[in-house]
């Protein structure tokens, strides 16, 4: 096994234990006990993803999948984040974040441009493929916003506003991850790579309105019990 099939079997185990923790996040109790460890276990998957997608991007790997691991990956640590900050720190983690947030989004407006104007987009796909590119940067784009405008006032997020804005970004973590399944199982095009995004947007939706109108419960405890984040702080 040379070094390129070495990363490449690190980023498939990776990425399998990414798509089983996400779903069993997504269906376990909220709250600071098991649903809390999953995700923790969700979050290093998809460390391991990034970094894999780096080391593979060194061996000759397309800026494309780069770019979509890293903006990944930058959705679900500030959603492991927001999922442990009970306390409202502001720390230097948190400008780390939006600077891979704002990294992220300009990376794939470049891709979508080049591949708009060239047509070089992945796996021969043309020009057409832009959009996909482009609506991946305006989604990034959009939640970096999110992200900075909440610490505009020097403290992070608490309360359910801190819980609704983990939900957001974890459920975007989560329609990434299954993106990439769906196109490893089934095949690329333009279709397979946003209808996740068609489909998983109105769920997420749905649940944080839930949180608003207290149809979703918080368990008790979730405020207090948590685990703060500090090694990251």
């Amino acid at each position: 096994m040379d070094v390129g099939d070495a990363f490449l079997f690190l980023h498939i185990v990776c990425g399998s234990l990414a798509l089983l923790t996400a779903g069993l996040a997504f269906v376990t109790q909220k709250g600071p006990k098991f649903h809390a460890k999953v995700g923790r276990f969700y979050a290093l998957a998809m460390m391991g993803v990034g970094l894999t997608a780096g080391g593979l991007w060194l061996l000759g790997s397309t800026d494309f999948l780069l770019f979509v691991a890293f903006f990944s990956t930058y959705m679900v640590l500030v959603g492991w984040r927001l999922g442990h900050n009970r306390k409202g720190a502001v720390a230097r983690v948190d400008q780390f974040l939006i600077g891979m947030g704002a990294v992220g989004t300009m990376g794939l407006f470049v891709i979508s441009i080049d591949i708009a104007f060239l047509g070089s987009g992945p796996w021969d796909e043309g020009a057409s493929f832009a959009i996909v590119t482009f609506v991946f940067a305006c989604i990034c784009g959009a939640l970096t916003y999110v992200q900075r405008l909440s610490l505009g006032n020097g403290v992070a997020p608490r309360g359910k506003d801190r819980i609704r804005l983990h939900g957001l970004f974890m459920g975007a973590g989560t329609i990434s991850t299954v993106t990439a399944f769906s196109v490893t199982a089934i095949g690329g095009g333009i279709v397979i790579w946003l209808l996740p995004t068609v489909i998983g947007t109105p769920l997420i939706g749905w649940n944080l309105s839930g949180l608003r109108s207290g149809r979703v419960q918080i368990p008790n405890g979730s405020e207090s019990a948590e685990i703060a984040l500090e090694p990251l702080s």
